[in-house]
């Protein structure tokens, strides 16, 4: 019974994904339901869309929403490519830092990118560990700053192959003179440097978990930059409505008054005959 609700479904979604692309279609665009989209859900450029084949029905709908979102959002301007759009150019005479305060709540709210929300998960984790790391190391060197080197344990550190580990997790060392080769790494420390004391290792795990929050930070950094880019938020909006308007409209409700009033003065062009046909 359950695989039947599934399959009907499934061919409910093909049928929408194939009425949307007939449509995308019929205003001359380029639509292509065959590609792995250059490893991406989907893209557009220019007067092209690719679809990937690796995904589902409904998460095609929504990648297509968010690309032919992008396509009216081209229209409007011009030299988006460059500087990926301007939300006063979307929403004239309208209070635009509000907009973007709600239109990065639903793009949060909902965010497909399990990567993204990997990333929050291994950062609070990381933390977590930087300070249980700090802690204990403090419980015995009451003078031990966490941001600063420590010489008490670098001069330590400094007479082993450990030394390697307070830049880099793995590495591989040659002894100079036997031809010897020694593989270490920071989950392997206990093992490779029994003859370090606890403290020692902890503050060496320590500086890797350091190292660690600094890329993930980074990394979202990038993501949160690419997230509140104008075209990004205002595509993920519309590909919201999709999926959950009443959510929308309680996470947003400004900018969705706003939208639906530039909708009915038919700012975004064929977009308007887009959502009625399909929303």
């Amino acid at each position: 019974m359950i695989n039947n609700t599934i399959d009907k479904d499934e061919i409910e979604y093909r049928k929408t994904f194939r009425l949307m692309v007939n449509f995308v279609r019929s205003l001359g665009l380029v639509v292509n339901t065959n590609t792995k989209a250059r490893g991406h859900q989907g893209f557009f450029l220019k007067n092209r869309i690719d679809i990937s084949t690796d995904i589902t029905n409904k998460r095609k709908i929504e990648v297509l929403i968010h690309e032919f979102t992008h396509y009216i959002h081209s229209k409007l301007d011009s030299d988006i490519g460059r500087t990926h759009g301007r939300l006063e150019t979307l929403f004239p005479n309208a209070d635009t830092e509000k907009i973007a305060e709600e239109l990065f709540e639903v793009t949060r709210y909902f965010d497909t990118n399990k990567g993204y929300k990997t990333l929050l998960q291994k950062k609070e984790a990381v933390l977590l560990k930087i300070k249980e790391l700090d802690k204990q190391i403090k419980a015995i060197e009451p003078d031990f700053k966490r941001s600063y080197p420590y010489p008490k344990f670098d001069r330590i550190i400094k007479k082993t192959d450990a030394k390697y580990l307070l830049k880099y997790d793995r590495v591989c060392v040659k002894a100079m003179f036997l031809g010897k080769t020694n593989n270490y790494s920071i989950e392997t420390i206990d093992s490779d440097f029994p003859q370090l004391s606890t403290l020692v290792r902890d503050y060496i795990r320590l500086k890797s978990a350091q190292r660690n929050l600094k890329r993930i930070s980074s990394r979202l950094t990038k993501l949160n930059s690419y997230y509140k880019r104008p075209s990004e938020l205002f595509a993920r909006f519309v590909e919201a409505l999709f999926a959950d308007t009443n959510k929308v409209t309680e996470l947003a409700p400004y900018t969705y008054l706003v939208f639906c009033k530039e909708l009915a003065n038919n700012r975004y062009l064929e977009l308007a005959d887009f959502i009625n046909n399909f929303f």
